[in-house]
């Protein structure tokens, strides 16, 4: 027997070669990274399935292995073809889960593979992002032992959507959610994600029939997200101007606008800032209410707006004449009048 201390050393005889970032790669860990932070669980599942396991995500629907990358030695049936979405695969994780669980936060960062997008001879490999939520809203611990009554939904998984745009370095005004309910995945609570005007994927609560064909309980609310990771890879050069900072002091005030249901958030915030302009520095949300006395199929947004000058202190004049022009726009793109 040879001893370590006996091996010669040798140099190598070769240069290393120079180190190169990869966004791609940079943002996914990003995105792990953010996710995991955030509560959820990073899994790796199968990026194999089969046909029948694609047809549950669109009851009705009939496919066969040559729609897909088929394996000519796969090794169970139903791990035969490669998945054309990552949602497949995390109901399979779901499925098999919640026998042990009753709650589940996690995320895959994987690939698709897109025959019809090829050359004819190796398919598209789609990187993209799957986000699955479903139980209690408050995980069990030691301080909270018991069942918890609320259970994640659109709105936590929103929630999360969201904190990943902005800790990768979007702003809210990049990020746009487009109601989109009833498609095959998803059942009433849909939307179509945008960032900075390009279509990421959907996000949803998923169907009652979907659930029913993965045989999971009817019971369990499940939200998933499917977003393509590409759109999402920001220059690493980008900067973003920083606000100069005021020495004057700011006026808050609050402003509640009743609109019609059909009339978005987006919307009104959108109208408040371009009337607001450089005058308004900050503007938040605090309250909707529906309900008596407001008129049926309306809702009230309620607003905390500040106002600061960069040179001068604002007067009462100012603010009244800034309010006047906020409302006349809010009227004019919304119809959303003030309320007293």
């Amino acid at each position: 027997m040879i001893g370590y201390e006996h091996v010669g050393q040798t140099m190598l005889a070769d240069e290393l070669p120079t180190q190169r970032r990869h966004a791609v790669t940079e943002t996914e860990e990003n995105i792990r990274d953010i996710l995991m932070a955030a509560g959820l669980q990073d899994t790796v599942n199968y990026a194999l399935t089969s046909p029948e396991n694609h047809d549950r995500l669109a009851p009705g629907q009939k496919t066969t292995d040559a729609d897909y990358i088929a394996l000519a030695n796969p090794i169970a049936g139903e791990r035969r073809v490669m998945r054309q979405t990552l949602l497949v695969t995390a109901l399979e994780n779901v499925q098999y889960n919640l026998r042990y669980t009753d709650r589940l936060a996690f995320f895959e960062v994987g690939r698709v593979y897109l025959p019809e997008g090829g050359d004819g001879v190796l398919p598209v490999e789609d990187r993209r992002l799957v986000l699955v939520m479903a139980g209690p809203r408050q995980a069990r611990d030691f301080y909270h032992p018991g069942d918890s009554a609320e259970v994640m939904d659109f709105g936590d998984l929103k929630g999360v959507v969201e904190l990943l745009f902005e800790r990768l370095g979007y702003k809210a005004a990049d990020v746009e959610f487009r109601a989109k309910p009833d498609t095959n995945v998803f059942g009433p609570r849909c939307a179509e994600v945008f960032l900075v005007g390009e279509s990421l994927g959907l996000m949803g609560e998923i169907h009652p029939r979907v659930r029913a064909a993965f045989d999971l309980p009817g019971q369990v609310r499940i939200a998933a997200a499917e977003l393509r990771i590409l759109p999402l890879v920001r220059p690493q050069w980008q900067l973003d101007p920083m606000r100069p900072i005021s020495s004057m002091p700011p006026v808050v005030e609050d402003l509640a606008f009743v609109v019609g249901e059909e009339i978005t958030l987006r919307q009104v915030e959108n109208a408040i800032k371009a009337a607001g302009g450089d005058l308004l520095v900050d503007l938040e949300l605090f309250d909707l209410y529906r309900g008596e006395p407001l008129p049926a199929g309306s809702k009230s947004l309620a607003f905390r707006a500040i106002y600061q000058s960069q040179d001068s202190n604002l007067r009462d004049a100012d603010i009244v004449k800034l309010r006047e022009r906020i409302v006349r726009r809010v009227e004019r793109e919304t119809g959303g009048k003030l309320r007293g």
